[in-house]
């Protein structure tokens, strides 16, 4: 198994990284269709780092490369946001989005419109289901 380096900070990181895994909460399954099983305990190995409370970089890093020699020649970057990619629109229909789903532990800027949908979407990383919070 490869080291992974979680950082003595405490925190769950900055902006970015806080952004990068709402984009693996939200393509998680994608992301394991890449990985093969032989190399599926590194995956939850890191993906156990990336719950815990420490700086996410070092599970972000290891994931990177794991995903490389997995054959994803970018790595973690092309599952990274995109257009649109675990955000939240701006307006559902012409109308101001009030709530959302957002991440259970508060860990990462993923929101899913909560409009017209009574069961909440299930976070991918954690396996809770997302809360739903008042946004305006």
């Amino acid at each position: 198994m490869a080291e992974i380096r979680t950082g003595d900070s405490g925190g769950d990181g900055d902006g970015e990284s806080r952004a990068v895994r709402s984009d693996i909460c939200a393509r998680l399954d994608e992301i394991r269709g890449f990985v093969p099983v032989e190399r599926r305990p590194e995956l939850e190995e890191i993906l156990g780092a990336l719950r815990g409370s420490g700086d996410p970089a070092g599970p972000q890093a290891a994931l990177h490369r794991l995903l490389r020699r997995c054959g994803v020649a970018t790595g973690l970057s092309a599952f990274t946001r995109g257009a649109g990619i675990g955000g939240l629109p701006a307006a559902v229909e012409g109308h101001p989005v009030v709530e959302a789903y957002v991440c259970p532990g508060d860990r990462c800027d993923r929101r899913a419109p909560a409009r017209n949908q009574p069961v909440p979407e299930t976070c991918r990383l954690y396996g809770e289901p997302m809360r739903r919070r008042r946004l305006s």
